[in-house]
């Protein structure tokens, strides 16, 4: 397994880490890690595909309980819940 990898950046990407570099007064590498740093393991970051142990415990209780019912939520209210939440979430983004 290599010790690290390189991460290429594209010219629109490299501009705006370089400006972001400049504004904080540092150069961009030492600028770009402290960022990486500051978000690694941040499962919150949009596109981040790790499940956290609660997502992973709540399947588990779910399944168990499907499992002993056998009782399963209409697609009707299980999508009506999922637009009520990504509306919400986007609504506080703004």
């Amino acid at each position: 397994m290599a010790d690290g990898f390189d991460i290429h950046l594209n010219e629109d990407q490299a501009r705006r880490l370089k400006a972001a570099a400049e504004a904080a007064g540092v150069e961009p590498t030492p600028y770009a890690l402290r960022a990486l740093e500051n978000v690694i393991g941040d499962t919150d970051i949009a596109g981040v595909s790790e499940y956290s142990a609660a997502w992973v415990a709540e399947d588990e209780e779910r399944w168990a309980e499907y499992e002993r019912t056998g009782a399963t939520i209409p697609l009707e209210d299980a999508l009506r819940d999922f637009h009520a939440n990504l509306e919400r979430r986007l609504a506080e983004k703004t």
